[in-house]
């Protein structure tokens, strides 16, 4: 009797204890879920930060045109269809980072567990993006960078034709590091003028003109 008395004791501590602790993380989850409710995120920036050239794109160029001082005839083709806004296949990527400003007015701080997202430039095309670096959100004013890969093909230039961004996503939050996650959903829209869409069109051209030829020169210099 004594014993089957302290088994339902023990039974009941135990069930008391799982109570509480999974009334406490349903609080975490409420009070997570609280801050997130005074917290807005929006778009500050886009911006090219490089352009990485395909590795093959002369690997099919002859032995004899690659140690030829003369202007290599396939550099000269790319250079030529270029400047005529005509690219056959994909010549590189370009990398982009996005800026974003969260802004939240709680006193209390989240951590950022994970972000999926993609940007959509009109309808042009939709690119993933990922989280440049794992962040907290602190109270007041947050800017984390996200990244993404644009493809050097012939949409690059269809991006005159652009008039804004969409970034659409899920940051997945926390009260601790290893605590239980709430979603934050956000969807953003941004205009874009004219200027700022020619002005990141003609950097990509540019920086693709010089990888080009930097590339080429590479190519026709004898390895150390």
């Amino acid at each position: 009797m004594f014993f089957r008395s302290k088994v339902g004791h023990i039974t009941l501590i135990l069930a008391l204890t799982a109570s509480f602790l999974a009334g406490c993380a349903t609080m975490r989850k409420l009070d997570a879920a609280s801050i997130l409710k005074k917290t807005h995120i929006e778009f500050q920036e886009l911006v090219l930060d490089s352009v990485d050239i395909n590795p093959n794109l002369f690997e099919k160029a002859s032995d004899a045109i690659k140690s030829s001082l003369l202007p290599n005839p396939q550099v000269v083709t790319m250079v030529q269809n270029l400047a005529r806004g005509i690219i056959e296949s994909e010549l590189g990527k370009a990398n982009l980072s996005i800026v974003l400003k969260a802004t939240s007015s709680d006193e209390d701080t989240l951590w950022i567990r994970s972000f999926t997202a993609n940007i959509a430039l009109d309808s042009v095309i939709e690119l993933p993006l990922s989280l440049k670096d794992s962040s907290i959100l602190a109270p007041g004013e947050n800017r984390f960078v996200v990244t993404t890969q644009f493809p050097l093909d012939k949409r690059l230039f269809k991006l005159n034709s652009i008039t804004k961004y969409r970034i659409k996503g899920v940051l997945q939050v926390a009260l601790k590091a290893d605590g239980e996650t709430v979603p934050l959903e956000f969807d953003i829209e941004h205009p874009i003028s004219p200027e700022e869409i020619k002005a990141l069109e003609d950097r990509a051209r540019e920086t693709l003109l010089s990888g080009i030829i930097n590339d080429w020169v590479g190519a026709i210099l004898p390895s150390n």
